[in-house]
């Protein structure tokens, strides 16, 4: 039986994953703390081929399977967490649901992106100051090194939607590889345009470099071929035979099927973006510039990211989202600035002067959660001055010619040769600027922080959140931990501690999620939503609760400095027990990076040990 299978048939004969509290492994057992053990069937679970013994031992439930653990484990996290993806999906709707994967697929290639915009852009400025000639070799490495993520765009995304849709990313890299190809771009540059045969099959003539709905199309057909074929194949040759028959099944239909239909989705919504903004241009360019904020606000924004690369692959500019976005953004610039010199409230005045700096930068967030939505009218008066700028920018059709973020340093990016492109931009965004700053002026500041209750607490999390030492004692990577559930980051990242005092404490204000019956693991949430695990040893389970003195029940709530639970030292280290303790966030997966302390020896609830990044 398959790793997928086996974990299937075991998540459901322990009552499904609802009736699972808690899962971890050692060298040969599954672990599990169950919620209800009537619901476990253990006669079926004994008669599964594979499974050698199952027994419930000191609160636990132990399922012995031998060499396998760390497979069928690694097995029944994925299954576990995709059926709470899934619920979750559900819960969402299915606009919130594709708004989610296309921000999931985008928002970790954009860095790299925007870094090759900035150098783009200079090297535009460069060429319209007449420093550098587009013949010079120095013209031709720089616009390589500003073109090539772009360029190679359907890769970068490849990765990226392999990790969302949970499939292999090295095989949806080469899917990607295979899109760009240089004989299949030659194949398609002498079709003509129009279709090539090969296999006796009509293949569409289509160049998929700078694309983006094609791959991911791709790559998620390949998440399901590759489950289907991984299915059947024995594990003994599952190396060889697994990738090669889904590339063998894969690749005909991204050819054929999904990449065309991609390209073709990209192909209308350009025209019907161009057709709109040709049409109606000032409607279409005051809507969406007053829609800006309220799209941010709802992750709405990255819906238009595969259309603004539709369009500089073939347009080489883009004249919607990224133009209509700067003048919205230097609106709430406006506003925030407004608020900062007419509010006499010294550190609402700190906060919007600080603000209004990182909106002219493009960077929003901190202006509106912080300042104009707080106060509300002056969002109003930003959202006015945006719609106003985006009525300029839609009138005389304003174009970008390099993915930046939205802010003054693209001004470069707007110099065109021959064109008044760069004075419309200018006037898109002062005039932006002035009707937000002058109306937030006018207006009557009252804050309402009521109004804004249900954003605050979704947008108004630190970006960093620090993590106290909940322990005394002596610093250890993960690594060195003898378990791989804890050294290979099976169940999160964290850090581990050598402890020299037998006490822990609570690094921070939250509430007690889980202890195991015998005291020696603790699992906490903090009122920012981190998930902690501090675990006590390794293998303590042994000694069934002999040497632990818990101080908290678990659904207690905690605050910092509360200690949770004492061990006796010298009893652990006479029985044997190695002291080495884990410290795990077992969300880590919903942070940027997790980057341990460089402190060698920590003291508990006074030395920071983690320091978690949201982005």
């Amino acid at each position: 039986m398959n790793g997928e299978d086996f974990a299937k048939e075991i998540i459901v004969f322990l009552g499904g994953g609802a009736n699972i509290n808690k899962s971890w492994h050692c060298v040969t057992r599954l672990r599990f703390n169950i919620i209800d053990d009537s619901q476990v069937d253990i006669a079926a679970i004994k008669k599964m081929q594979g499974v050698m013994g199952v027994r419930f031992h000191s609160g636990q439930l132990q399922i012995i399977i031998g060499n396998r653990v760390v497979e069928i484990f690694s097995e029944i996290i994925k299954q576990l967490k995709e059926n709470q993806e899934n619920d979750d999906g559900a819960k969402k709707g299915f606009i919130s649901h594709i708004l989610d994967i296309i921000s999931g697929i985008f928002i970790p290639v954009l860095p790299v992106i925007i870094g090759a915009g900035l150098l783009k852009g200079g090297l535009i400025f460069l060429y319209m100051m007449d420093w550098v000639s587009e013949k010079s070799n120095e013209y031709k490495i720089l616009y390589i090194l500003s073109d090539a993520p772009l360029y190679f765009l359907p890769v970068l995304l490849a990765f990226s939607a392999a990790r969302k849709f949970k499939t292999n990313e090295f095989i949806a890299a080469t899917l990607a590889c295979i899109l760009i190809y240089p004989t299949l771009s030659d194949l398609v540059s002498s079709s003509g345009g129009g279709y090539f045969s090969a296999f006796g099959i009509t293949v569409p003539a289509v160049h998929y470099s700078y694309t983006t709905i094609p791959i991911i199309l791709g790559v998620w057909l390949l998440s399901y071929i590759h489950r289907w074929v991984d299915r059947f194949i024995p594990s003994i040759l599952k190396i060889i035979f697994t990738p090669l028959l889904v590339l063998l099944i894969s690749v005909p239909i991204l050819l054929i099927i999904a990449a065309p239909l991609g390209n073709t989705i990209g192909l209308y919504l350009e025209q019907w973006l161009l057709i709109l903004f040709s049409v109606a241009g000032p409607f279409a360019g005051l809507l969406l510039g007053g829609l800006v904020p309220i799209l941010v606000i709802a992750g709405g924004h990255y819906a238009f990211l595969p259309s603004v690369f539709a369009n500089f692959k073939s347009l080489g500019y883009d004249f919607m989202l990224l133009p209509i976005s700067f003048v919205s953004n230097i609106a709430q610039a406006g506003a925030t600035l407004a608020v900062a010199i007419k509010t006499k409230d010294s550190q609402m005045k700190s906060l919007a002067y600080s603000s209004s700096f990182s909106a002219f930068l493009g960077v929003t967030e901190p202006a509106m959660y912080g300042v104009t939505l707080k106060l509300r009218k002056p969002f109003y008066a930003a959202l006015m001055g945006g719609a106003v700028g985006g009525a300029i920018v839609g009138i005389f059709s304003v174009k970008i010619f390099a993915f930046s973020v939205p802010g003054l340093v693209s001004l470069p990016f707007y110099m065109q040769k021959g064109s008044n492109n760069f004075i419309f931009i200018l006037l898109g965004i002062v005039s932006s600027y002035l009707v937000a700053f002058i109306s937030t002026l006018l207006m009557k500041l009252e804050s309402n922080v009521d109004s804004i209750v249900l954003i605050k607490s979704k947008f108004s999390k630190k970006n960093k959140i620090t993590l106290r030492s909940p322990m005394t004692g002596t610093i250890a990577s993960l690594s060195n931990v003898p378990d791989d559930t804890f050294s290979e980051k099976i169940i999160g990242d964290g850090i581990a501690i050598i402890p020299t005092e037998g006490v822990v404490k609570s690094p921070f204000n939250g509430k007690v999620s889980m202890i195991t019956p015998t005291g020696h693991a603790i699992g906490l949430i903090s009122d920012q939503g981190v998930e902690l695990l501090i675990h006590i040893g390794i293998e303590t389970v042994g000694l069934q609760g002999a040497g632990f003195n818990l101080q908290i029940t678990e659904g207690q709530k905690v605050v910092a400095g509360e200690v949770l639970v004492n061990f006796d030292l010298e009893f652990l280290q006479e029985n044997e027990i190695q002291i080495i303790s884990p410290i795990i966030v077992t969300n880590s997966e919903e942070y940027h990076s997790i980057i341990p302390t460089k402190r060698k020896e920590v003291i508990g609830c006074k030395d920071n040990l983690l320091v978690i990044n949201r982005c």
